[in-house]
């Protein structure tokens, strides 16, 4: 569940084929490689909006400009130069991920993220079986006790947005990143509280699963997150709490991220 913060710091079956993906060739390509493979690499920067104009088959600067670009953003060594690693990148980039469908219930317990980047997400249970419940907690301005969340999910599957993206939401409390401090979890995360007691013995629902399975991976994929650093309260905040519980099957969530990042 969310932690205090009175004054914050801060089913796979949702990811389809990748549309035309197959056709991205399979040997090595370099900057004056011509023909119809660079062609097709070409058409798939075009996709991505790396590349502009017409996939003419002559792999020039402007090509390993594009490629060079894309490599950045996944992490990848950006030498401009095409290969396996960048071919598997290039199709997961071509998976669709979209952001399932929320129900807004602001929430006023939020802060200016002041230009930190989102570069984590943590995952909390709430320790009560009641969305209703849930809601009404997160939500409260009362007093010094207040906490939020991004996102709650409930048990049918509902996905509340409390908090925009952009601001900070009260969820981690005193916690760290890898033992990092600065800049706070939670100015630099996305909070997702999931409705479930936190026993252990109450399962998390399968409509809770299938909407995290298009959840988180569409907020790694928009924000870049790296996949070490999608975590449970409990990895932020070791020793001090336990969420989310360990009946939670982190293995469906890694496998959606992995389909796509």
């Amino acid at each position: 569940m969310a932690t205090s913060n009175a004054t914050p710091l801060g089913s796979s079956g949702s990811v389809s084929s990748p549309p035309g993906g197959p056709g991205l060739p399979e040997g090595l390509l370099s900057e004056g490689s011509k023909g119809p493979d660079v062609q097709r690499l070409q058409a798939v920067l075009i996709q991505l909006a790396y590349l502009s104009g017409k996939a003419d088959g002559d792999f020039g600067p402007k090509t390993k400009l594009a490629l060079t670009r894309f490599q950045r953003d996944w992490g990848l060594t950006a030498d401009g130069e095409y290969g396996p690693r960048t071919r598997a990148a290039l199709l997961k980039a071509l998976v669709p991920v979209k952001k399932p469908p929320v129900v807004s219930k602001p929430s006023r317990n939020q802060e200016s993220r002041r230009g930190v980047a989102i570069d984590a997400i943590v995952l909390h249970h709430t320790a009560t079986n009641s969305a209703r419940v849930d809601l009404a907690t997160l939500r409260w301005v009362r007093g010094s006790n207040r906490v939020s969340a991004h996102y709650l999910v409930g048990p049918d599957g509902t996905v509340y947005q409390l908090v925009p993206d952009s601001q900070v939401a009260w969820h981690a409390g005193r916690s760290s990143l890898h033992g990092e401090t600065e800049p706070s979890v939670n100015a630099r995360s996305i909070g997702i509280e999931i409705t479930n007691d936190g026993t252990g013995l109450t399962p998390f629902t399968e409509a809770q699963y299938l909407v995290l399975e298009q959840l988180v991976p569409y907020l790694a994929r928009r924000y870049r997150i790296p996949k070490k650093n999608i975590l449970g309260h409990r990895d932020v905040a070791p020793g001090r709490k336990t969420d989310p519980a360990d009946n939670f099957d982190w293995s469906r969530i890694r496998r959606a991220v992995d389909a796509v990042l």
